[in-house]
């Protein structure tokens, strides 16, 4: 069941026919118990990442060592160092190896493939961290990208009136995650605000330099623009940065990741919101997900990690003034909702807890 399809059902109620079930390809005859102990302690999970050096997967695997020792197994952090064929090598180490589950965060979704296949013919359960690849074996730890970019639109919408001219900055084209932000956005923003131009969409390979160089020619090319959406926020606050600096102070932003850097602009209202999903609560959930599936418990293919919309006090109750209605938590208690990983995933929590959809939609 691919992304818009399971999107569709956590849409329509279906999340709960998902939760705790069986899907395709799912490990039979493992228990469902909570406790950490029992069948699958010990095992081995090797964790591919991008790479080790960029903050957020810094966290990741901060809250990930973290999940590890919870569960009573051992993570075998890798860095691909951003390069597809290092990926490969490490994954096909991987299955050399014999480790009980593989999770990957892949530099390249389609490229990936071929070594996922070898992992399945191997019979070792195959994590996709944010990645949507065309397999029905894997297991994929998603965000509800398109529906939280939707969000990002609406309220970016809103609080323009409807009209005004907006930037868009993502990540990388053909990567999953920046592909389905970057829909959600723009077709939402198409479709229910015609009146504002979306006047450039930029990559910025994830990173924060880039985001500041795109910032810089933003601000000569469009000396109107009106605000600033971005796909991660890293980028987005070196954009902000510069906007600051070049005398732009009135453009506003939307972002995602939740990082805690942007709170002061979202207390000011610079930033009228952000998605908070949080590095280190990524990190936990899916080394949570690998330890519970190498001692054999069942799980949908595609699990959706809880977000949570974070705004100021004032600027949702501008929002809904203009006839918008969100489910917003403000900064000081995404503060605790990042950092409460180990209650919401761990090892006590029935395995439902995993995979609750997104909190925070249009009502």
């Amino acid at each position: 069941m691919r992304r818009r399809d399971v999107l569709a059902l956590l849409m329509t109620g279906g999340a709960a026919a998902l939760v705790g079930c069986s899907g395709p390809g799912s490990r039979p005859g493992g228990s469902s118990s909570p406790d950490a102990g029992g069948q699958g302690a010990g095992a081995k999970l090797g964790v591919s990442m991008i790479d080790l050096i960029a903050p957020f997967y810094v966290n990741m695997q901060k809250a990930g060592e973290k999940a590890a020792a919870d569960y009573g197994v051992q993570a075998i952090w890798q860095s691909a160092e951003g390069n597809l064929e290092k990926q490969i090598g490490v994954v096909e180490n991987f299955i050399r190896q014999k480790v009980d589950v593989i999770l990957i965060n892949a530099v390249d979704d389609k490229g990936i493939l071929p070594v996922v296949q070898k992992a399945e013919a191997a019979g070792i359960p195959v994590v996709m961290m944010a990645n949507d690849i065309e397999s029905d074996y894997v297991y994929e730890t998603l965000y509800p990208d398109y529906d939280n970019m939707a969000m990002q639109a609406r309220v970016l919408g809103t609080a323009l009136g409807g009209k005004g001219k907006v930037a868009l900055l993502i990540g990388t084209r053909g990567n999953s995650v920046s592909d389905s932000r970057e829909a959600g956005f723009v077709e939402t923003m198409k479709k229910d605000f015609p009146g504002i131009q979306i006047v450039s969409i930029q990559p910025t390979d994830w990173d924060a330099a880039k985001g500041r160089a795109v910032a810089e020619t933003l601000m000569a090319q469009y000396p109107d623009l009106d605000a600033i959406s971005a796909v991660s926020d890293p980028a987005l606050l070196a954009a902000m940065a510069v906007a600051q600096t070049s005398g732009r102070a009135n453009i506003k932003a939307v972002g995602y990741d939740g990082d805690f850097e942007m709170h002061d602009l979202l207390n000011k209202g610079t930033m009228l919101i952000d998605v908070l999903t949080g590095a280190e609560r990524v990190g936990y959930w899916n080394i949570a997900l690998g330890a519970r599936l190498a001692r054999g418990e069942q799980f949908p293919k595609s699990l959706y990690l809880p977000t949570f919309f974070v705004t100021s006090a004032a600027t949702a109750t501008d929002l809904k003034s203009k006839g918008l209605q969100i489910e917003t938590i403000p900064p000081e208690e995404a503060v605790k909702a990042a950092q409460d990983y180990a209650t919401q995933f761990g090892p006590n929590v029935t395995p439902d807890k995993l995979n609750q959809g997104t909190k925070g939609r249009v009502s």
